[in-house]
């Protein structure tokens, strides 16, 4: 069965946080507040109130695959829900709920934060500005036969920056679920991803779910393409038990 998940999106910059704080706990505003940049303070305050509400949507029983929060959304839950389900971190170490009960992913790209729930036992998120990067970018993180799928979305009109950023999130996004078996010492090359994500031409925009296979693993996805981010988020799926 495919793990449930839920994808929230967020306008992060100075005032949306302001509006927000009242939903972050002491701990969590102090954890803001100790970030030295001024966006990024903005950043982890609305990607964490993003997914407290998607944690309070799972609970209640709704599913969220992919909604850009706004303060109507927000009402949907009482105050005290969300200072119930505090998010501790980063600190060096992964974002989670304090008491366990879901596992969280959270991203922020310039004024965009992006946060990703669910029930299974991990998730990653990323989320990426589409922007074109130096042609050594690719011969470092990309595999060969990642490398020969952006030249075949290029070759049909898809622009190269687009399939590379969207490439590059979902790697991130793998890294992030902590379910990769990866050497102490890696680079992103040793994530190869299947590319475009379920095998099809991608459209700008366009969102679609997918099947993904990295390091012997298998993971359940969805991917966003616009022409200003690309966003990725995945969670392992549970291998099938064996009959008999």
């Amino acid at each position: 069965m495919t793990p449930p998940l839920a994808i929230a999106v967020a306008r992060a910059d100075a005032e949306a946080a302001a509006r927000l704080e009242p939903y972050l706990t002491a701990s969590e505003r102090r954890a803001c507040a100790a970030q030295r940049v001024a966006a990024r303070r903005a950043q982890s305050a609305c990607a964490r109130v993003a997914a407290k509400w998607l944690r309070l949507e799972l609970a209640a029983g709704r599913g969220a695959p992919l909604v850009a929060l706004d303060a109507a959304s927000l009402e949907a839950h009482p105050r005290a829900a969300y200072l119930a389900c505090a998010v501790t971190g980063p600190c060096g170490r992964r974002p989670r709920f304090e008491d366990g009960a879901f596992a969280l992913s959270l991203s922020h790209a310039g004024e965009l934060a992006a946060a990703a729930v669910t029930t299974a036992r991990a998730v990653g998120v990323d989320v990426e500005r589409v922007e074109a990067r130096a042609a050594s970018f690719a011969d470092e993180h990309f595999t060969p036969r990642e490398r020969e799928g952006l030249a075949r979305g290029a070759a049909v009109g898809a622009p190269r920056a687009a399939l590379e950023t969207l490439l590059w999130s979902a790697k991130e996004a793998l890294y992030k679920t902590g379910a990769l078996a990866l050497p102490a010492r890696f680079s992103f090359r040793d994530i190869d991803v299947a590319f475009p994500p379920g095998g099809a031409r991608l459209a700008q925009p366009s969102v679609r779910s997918f099947a993904l296979g990295a390091r012997g693993g298998q993971f359940f996805g969805r991917a966003v393409l616009t022409g200003a981010f690309a966003l990725v988020a995945v969670v392992p799926v549970p291998p099938v038990a064996a009959l008999g």
